[in-house]
């Protein structure tokens, strides 16, 4: 099941376990929702900013990948930002993560560029999906 949350310091411990890359923002565009099977195994970050969306990482704990459960995260984020008038999501993915950009690819993100040197000397894809106006 997938839950919106609105107190952030839910997910610091999967977080602090499972992905110290990651950090708790207190950025007031920003989004999380999590897919809970007992305990929280997916977590997903993205933002509104007025009419663009933006996809800030989507994890799930090891145990639990290649279940479908990022895809329906993605869902999830995709349809809240359609619904709230977006035109066009944005993200970026390492260039070797080819699972990632799989599932990305699957649900309509196109790679538009190349951001050098994103990911602690790493070069990462921008992928971009528009979205039709209703």
């Amino acid at each position: 099941m997938i839950t919106p949350i609105n107190n952030k310091n839910e997910i610091s411990h999967v977080l602090k376990e499972y992905f110290r890359g990651y950090q708790i923002s207190d950025d007031p565009f920003e989004k999380v929702a999590v897919y809970v099977n007992q305990d929280i195994i997916g977590i997903i970050s993205y933002s509104i900013i007025y009419e663009r969306g933006e996809i800030n990482y989507i994890i799930t704990l090891p145990d639990y990948r290649n279940q479908g459960i990022g895809g329906k995260l993605l869902e999830y984020a995709v349809n809240d930002m359609k619904n709230n008038n977006c035109i066009n999501i944005s993200l970026e993915v390492e260039q070797t993560n080819k699972n990632a950009i799989n599932l990305y690819s699957k649900y309509g993100f196109q790679i538009k560029g190349t951001r050098p040197n994103y990911y602690e000397g790493k070069d990462a894809y921008l992928m971009v999906k528009e979205i039709e106006v209703r």
